[in-house]
C-alpha cells in the first residue's frame, strides 16, 4: 500500500488582485508548479491569496522564491 501525505498552505501577497489578467494568473501557476513536489495551485485573487498542494516535504523557501519570481510578494501577518 502507498500512502501520500498532501499538505496545503496558503499565502497572502501583494501583486495578486481581483484586476490581475489571465495571462498573470498562468504566469503564477507556471512558476510555482515548476518546484518539485508542488501538485496543485489555486489563486484567489479577489483576496489576495495564493494556496500550494504539496505531496510531500517542499522547502518554503522554494515556494517563497517561485511566487517572488511570479511577481508577487508574501505579505507576513
Amino acid at each position: 500500500m502507498i500512502t501520500v501525505a498532501y499538505s496545503l498552505t496558503t499565502y497572502r501577497v501583494n501583486g495578486l488582485s481581483a484586476a490581475s489578467c489571465e495571462h498573470c494568473l498562468a504566469s503564477i501557476r507556471s512558476e510555482l508548479i515548476l518546484v518539485p513536489g508542488i501538485v496543485g495551485v489555486d489563486l484567489n485573487a479577489g483576496e489576495s491569496k495564493i494556496s500550494v498542494l504539496t505531496d510531500g516535504p517542499v522547502d518554503d523557501a522554494r515556494i517563497r522564491d517561485a511566487i517572488d519570481a511570479a511577481g508577487c510578494d508574501i505579505l507576513t501577518s
